[in-house]
């Protein structure tokens, strides 16, 4: 046999060897272009149905599916947890909720949990939605929220601090230096728990940071905070840039270095435009209702939820990429009658705490780059098993190419960039709260979710049992079903 055809029968043999696990995955995967958490999985397929009968009111039967769920004991328990919570509190059992939303809790805080699963999903035929399921930084945050409100409900406050303090480090945990603890909720709460504790500079700390967090995620500035992180975004990339030229200084590279800085100025420039311009809508926002929220004389809180949270789905030639939509509901404010009697109107609520604007402003995960790779390392696969392919129909006596081509196709096939669409989907799309002072005793209320024109859409009256504490939570839950 001449020298040659054994070279490259070595080489197949070698990547044969080197591909044998994935024609062995593929072998138990028939569809290897398919997630393995997909629709078509009889899991996906109960959860999915269990979040369909939430929203149209069948509160029985997703709660049946979900006990279910967790009762498996799988890696997505937190995530089954985190819906049971949301299902629980919609309902009205607190202590439910309050149980389930603790399961959640701790294993998403938890970095050792799931650690082989973290390991292997990083692989190029492993799924990311392999892994244990620890949710965004998002998910985490309104984790937290639930977490510590239902155990300030209980009256255990040092708890209660503590979860709030863990979301505000779950809302710093993104890539955009300006989205970074931009959740005003998570501050006021902590705030109103350090006045309750006599903590007046602990409670002025978190005051000031909530009054920041709440210019930055105000409507009126989103725009302008965005034009600003991508302003910052690129001034960093060119001040990279610029180093890395300046430290290869040469005479080829003056005129490059003279306009990177150039760029840089100009950069610097538009960041304090926007800057100042922040700063201008800032004196126009009114901040009555976060000093109102913090009273300690207060103490009742009344958080009324609003429609579907946002739905993260995959984009990208081969999935590798996600993104946030949400279903509009029309609400626009709420009002809420005491007792036939007192009236609060929608101006007194505290606003603007969006489901979504958190979720799609959590910016990049180092998971993200890797599985841009695989998809890069997928489409080039494919290329080269299409271009061998071609050589084998023009040339190829021994069959080299086209087992060769057979091979990188297999590879290609197998490779699973597939990025994690799985999301705590049973979130509201906003949550809008208020603290006030109710007399000790039952009350009724009557709350109204009117749209644009003001017409009611969903009304509900609700009985409920003020005690002599400060620390009274309320929840109602409008989805856009009858209650």
């Amino acid at each position: 046999m001449p020298f040659k055809i054994i070279k490259l029968t070595a080489i197949v043999f070698a990547i044969s060897l080197i591909t044998f696990p994935v024609f062995a995955a593929q072998s138990n995967n028939p569809n290897p272009e398919e997630p393995k958490y997909s629709p078509k999985n009889l899991q996906d397929k109960d959860a999915m149905q269990a979040e369909m009968d939430f929203y149209a009111g069948n509160d029985h039967e997703a709660e049946l599916i979900f006990t279910g769920l967790i009762a498996k004991k799988d890696h997505d328990i937190a995530l089954w947890n985190n819906q049971l919570g949301s299902l629980y509190l919609t309902q009205g059992k607190f202590k439910e909720a309050k149980d389930a939303f603790m399961e959640a809790y701790v294993l998403m805080n938890d970095i050792a949990a799931f650690k082989n699963l973290e390991l292997n999903s990083v692989g190029l035929i492993s799924s990311e939605m392999t892994k244990g399921y620890k949710g965004d930084p998002y998910e985490k945050v309104f984790n937290s929220f639930y977490v510590g409100i239902l155990l300030y409900a209980d009256n255990d406050l040092e708890n209660a601090l503590a979860a709030f303090k863990n979301g505000i480090l779950c809302d710093s945990d993104v890539t955009g230096k300006l989205y970074k603890s931009d959740v005003a909720l998570m501050y006021l709460m902590a705030t109103r728990l350090e006045l309750l504790q006599k903590n007046q500079s602990m409670a002025d700390d978190f005051f000031k940071q909530a009054t920041e967090a709440f210019y930055l995620s105000h409507p009126d500035n989103r725009l302008l905070v965005s034009q600003k992180q991508g302003l910052l975004d690129d001034l960093d990339k060119k001040q990279k840039e610029l180093l890395e030229k300046e430290t290869k200084a040469n005479i080829k590279l003056e005129q490059v270095i003279n306009t990177l800085k150039a760029e840089i100025g100009k950069l610097e420039a538009d960041i304090k435009l926007a800057g100042d311009k922040i700063e201008e809508n800032n004196r126009k926002i009114a901040i009555n209702n976060l000093k109102d929220f913090i009273n300690p004389d207060n103490n009742t809180l009344i958080c009324v939820e609003t429609g579907r949270g946002p739905l993260k789905y995959q984009i990208g030639t081969y999935g590798e990429k996600t993104i946030f939509t949400i279903k509009p509901y029309p609400a626009v404010g709420f009002s809420v009658t005491i007792d036939n009697f007192t009236q609060i109107k929608a101006e007194s609520f505290l606003k603007h705490n969006d489901v979504f604007y958190q979720a799609s402003t959590r910016g990049g995960r180092v998971m993200d780059s890797m599985l841009k790779g695989k998809a890069e390392f997928k489409q080039t696969t494919a290329d080269v098993s299409n271009v061998l392919s071609t050589m084998s129909q023009a040339y190829d006596p021994y069959g080299v190419f086209s087992l060769l081509s057979f091979a990188t196709g297999a590879v290609s096939n197998a490779t699973n960039p597939y990025a994690d669409a799985r999301h705590w989907s049973l979130l509201p799309a906003e949550l809008q709260i208020i603290s006030l002072r109710l007399a000790p005793g039952t009350h009724q209320l009557q709350i109204n979710a009117y749209d644009s024109t003001g017409k009611t859409i969903e009304s509900s009256k609700i009985n409920v049992q003020i005690t002599n504490n400060s620390n009274n939570v309320i929840f109602k839950r409008f989805r856009g079903v009858e209650s």
